[in-house]
């Protein structure tokens, strides 16, 4: 008997990847929860869909089969019965979001739903929570780690599905790449975050697991450098960094993206002990049958029009 998998916050990357993927898995029935007009919206990047490109995501997806449910999100009067018939409630929500996630986790459990997926889809916050660095992105990962506490202490079943590094992120030029740049990392197009969730959901092994995957590639800084410059034809900049010279880049850097989330992100990364990554390859040993997008598609078509909007907000 299918599943039915209810995706909040679906008009993102990962979230409408994450809908288009179970439209497809035979194991799954897919609905989408969406907010009520006007209700506040966050974009870790800043940058959101039109309302026009929303529309027209929820008929196509009508059109499919996927049923789209439409309730104010922080109430718990219109969120148990929008969920209601959930097995599994999988939250997309950005960073910037987490704490929407609240309200979510209650009505779900009052619903009966079986099992809760947060948006974990970086690091593995269960570990960075205890860093030695404070910044906004380890505040975050606490928050993170309480949430899951939370989903544990409602008595529902709960999927933690830490993605490593978007790529996408990362490639403006010159490149900050953590130490040498020899040790392998995680890495995740949004794109394929999306597509590996249902995957993940459907093993056996995943039920209160946390099961940390390489959707797009696991490889090192220098691997993946190395793949974009032979794609694009010539060398890519980039500059060494430990985790004292990122916290100088940071405090020396004025508010916005790059200091409170993505130099934070770089220094945590940095702060790994040996033999204690943020990340791992999960699917590589149980889901050896997932492909993620090719790597040289994911340079062309993804990393490097990611990088162009990137060096803007930058």
């Amino acid at each position: 008997m299918k599943k039915t998998i209810t995706v909040f916050a679906a008009s993102g990357t990962a979230g409408q990847a994450c809908v288009n993927e179970c439209i497809e898995h035979p194991d799954f029935e897919v609905q989408v929860l969406k907010r009520k007009p006007g209700q506040t919206e966050k974009s870790s990047s800043g940058v959101s869909k039109e309302d026009a490109e929303k529309q027209q995501l929820w008929q196509d997806w009508t059109a499919r089969g996927v049923r789209i449910i439409e309730a104010d999100v922080t109430d718990h009067v219109e969120l148990i019965p929008a969920l209601q018939g959930t097995d599994y409630l999988v939250s997309c929500v950005p960073i910037s979001a987490t704490e929407s996630q609240y309200p979510l986790i209650f009505a779900a459990k009052e619903a009966g739903v079986e099992r809760f997926v947060p948006s974990e889809f970086g690091y593995i916050y269960e570990w960075e929570q205890f860093w030695p660095t404070s910044h906004p992105h380890r505040t975050m990962a606490k928050q993170k780690a309480f949430l899951r506490r939370v989903i544990e202490l409602s008595g529902m079943d709960y999927t933690i599905i830490p993605a490593g590094l978007w790529p996408e992120y990362y490639m403006v030029e010159p490149v900050v790449v953590p130490i040498d740049g020899d040790r392998k990392v995680s890495w995740s197009c949004g794109r394929d975050v999306g597509r590996i969730i249902p995957h993940v959901l459907a093993h056996p092994l995943s039920r209160n697991a946390q099961c940390p995957v390489a959707a797009t590639a696991y490889m090192s800084w220098n691997e993946l450098l190395a793949e974009r410059e032979a794609v694009l034809g010539r060398k890519v900049e980039r500059v060494y960094m430990n985790a004292e010279e990122m916290k100088k880049m940071r405090d020396e850097s004025g508010p916005g993206f790059v200091r409170d989330l993505l130099l934070p992100i770089g220094i945590a990364g940095a702060e790994c002990p040996e033999g204690m990554p943020l990340w791992a390859n999960w699917n590589g040993r149980h889901l050896p049958e997932f492909q993620g997008t090719p790597l040289k598609t994911a340079i062309a078509e993804i990393i490097e029009p990611a990088a162009e909007m990137m060096q803007q907000l930058v």
